[in-house]
């Protein structure tokens, strides 16, 4: 992947993060988090669920117990990624 294309996924994932904060529907939030972790921007995803939990503040509610819900799905996005990339890797070991 090229230089130019990884800075419009950045861009592409940091826009839908602010777009999630600034309209008030966390699920965008949420995308622009998991676009960055699945495309390998690890700490990009990281550092944008830190901020967006900084922004946020804490959860109230039944949610209480999360302090940090972005910070923690950026951390579960990632995983998943390290995890599928691993599987592919094995199963198809012979092709690639």
């Amino acid at each position: 992947m090229n230089n130019e294309v990884r800075w419009w996924i950045s861009a592409g994932s940091f826009a839908l993060a602010a777009a999630g904060f600034l309209l008030p529907f966390w699920p965008l939030s949420v995308l622009g988090i998991a676009l960055a972790a699945f495309t390998g921007r690890w700490m990009l995803a990281i550092v944008f669920g830190l901020l967006l939990d900084i922004a946020y503040g804490a959860p109230v509610g039944r949610w209480q117990v999360l302090y940090i819900p972005f910070t923690l799905t950026a951390l579960v996005c990632v995983l998943g990624r390290a995890i599928a990339s691993r599987y592919m890797r094995k199963k198809y070991q012979d092709t690639l």
